[in-house]
């Protein structure tokens, strides 16, 4: 009987890329989450079909290096939202999005409807960075 041989091959990261002026971390719950801006590798096919991945183990969050700005800010509220996801418990067994496409879906969904939110009202985005900080004596 012949064996096949199973090649094993190395996990090849994205080269990280230095972007001044982009955020480089964001605390979702209780995690701190960093930020990295990486060069997809194309000849072996390293975060190629997606602009941006969460690595819940590693607490990162990759965004590919030279997204416009409509696309990074979407990735990076996509990425976010995993996150959430994550941290909420939303994805362990027996909750709502325990099959990973669902929570694509849901992620997904949510995001862009939510983007299309900010952008056509500016005054959310501006009213959330006032009023956050702002409790019932202020």
């Amino acid at each position: 009987m012949n064996k096949k041989k199973i090649k094993h091959f190395k996990k090849v990261e994205p080269i990280e890329v230095e972007v001044k002026g982009l955020p480089d971390h964001v605390r979702v719950g209780y995690k701190d989450i960093k930020i990295k801006y990486v060069r997809p590798e194309y000849k072996k096919w390293l975060m190629t079909d997606c602009f941006g991945e969460y690595d819940y183990r590693q607490n990162i969050i990759s965004i590919q290096h030279d997204l416009c700005g409509q696309e990074r800010a979407n990735t990076i509220i996509h990425e976010i939202m995993h996150a959430a996801v994550s941290v909420s418990g939303l994805n362990q067994e027996k909750a709502a999005l325990e099959k990973d496409e669902h929570e694509e879906a849901v992620v997904n969904q949510l995001t862009n409807v939510m983007m299309g939110v900010f952008r056509d009202n500016p005054w959310i985005v501006e009213m959330l960075k006032n009023d956050l900080d702002k409790t019932e004596n202020d």
